[in-house]
């Protein structure tokens, strides 16, 4: 085994609710600004759930309660309920940072970048500093095939035992084409059910016979996650291998696309999620999940 490389999954927590009619919880400390974090992002418009972070400067004694407004900007503005959904508009921020939770909406047309526009216009325990204010361009996905696979799957296949299985996936990669990742790597979340259970996924495109694929490569060299089983087994790495013949192996799992982009079939191969210990990483005789005859559906 060459290497182990650790997917570091971070989890942030953000506490939407309603403004509270009690002053007393509001911060009362002077000198506290709140702002947007960022001026501007663009998120691939398979993106799904994703966040805008609002941040708050200064010593407080209390929460802070922002109000948020949505509203279309640019020469092609994307529209609230139709191209993305906000959860809340109204965010409590107690430990100096928050989040505006948006959905976006994954449509079939090819179509220039959507912009819109999430302003703070009412804050309550602090002043809105001068960043009030972050643009978001919504990057279409339909007229590049790496962009888009990204979004939301259903995976399918078999067990060991042939017993058929489904799995609720998401397909996440690189924006922007300054990243190492874009046009080369995609991430696939959601093995056995899974969100944080993440495997790697490489992607193949050759512009002059329009032909591409996708392949789970690097078997058994990294972590799909790591997760406490409890009793003997304890924490564990998940390492994925080919199961083939009844035996593992490091060979890739090739796959490719349907011309609609709404399947991608996996013709041959077995992914087995291998158990090993957590920190000396090594092989526990148990799996997490085996997964053949696997697809991806839209």
């Amino acid at each position: 085994m060459k290497y182990i490389k650790l997917f570091m999954l971070m989890a942030a927590v953000t506490f939407f609710a309603a403004c509270s009619s009690d002053d007393d919880s509001w911060n009362s400390a002077s000198d506290v600004t709140v702002g947007m974090a960022q001026t501007e992002m663009t998120v691939n418009e398979g993106k799904g759930l994703f966040n805008v972070p609002i941040e708050v400067k200064g010593e407080t004694n209390g929460n802070v309660f922002v109000t948020v407004e949505l509203k279309e900007v640019g020469a092609n503005p994307a529209k609230e309920d139709v191209n993305y959904y906000v959860t809340d508009k109204t965010i409590n921020i107690s430990d100096g940072v928050g989040n505006v939770e948006i959905e976006t909406v994954d449509d079939d047309d090819i179509n220039d970048p959507r912009t819109f526009q999430v302003t703070i216009v009412d804050a309550k325990g602090a002043k809105i500093s001068e960043n009030a204010s972050t643009t978001i361009t919504l990057k279409d996905n339909d007229s590049e095939f790496y962009s888009k696979l990204q979004g939301k799957w259903t995976l399918s296949g078999v067990d060991r035992s042939g017993k058929p299985i489904s799995w609720n996936v998401t397909i996440s990669g690189a924006s922007d084409e300054s990243e190492a990742d874009f046009n080369k790597k995609l991430y696939v979340s959601g093995f056995n059910g899974e969100s944080t259970c993440v495997a790697e996924l490489s992607y193949y495109f050759d512009k002059e016979t329009k032909k591409g694929r996708v392949v789970f490569e690097d078997m058994g060299q990294y972590a799909l996650g790591a997760y406490n089983f409890g009793g003997e087994l304890g924490p564990c790495y998940v390492l994925p291998f080919n199961y083939k013949d009844g035996k593992l192996t490091e060979d890739p799992i090739e796959g490719t696309w349907s011309a609609d982009m709404k399947t991608v079939t996996f013709e041959e191969g077995m992914m087995a999620g291998i158990l090993y210990t957590y920190p000396d990483v090594k092989p526990t005789g148990r799996a997490f999940f085996f997964v053949g005859n696997m697809k991806l559906t839209r």
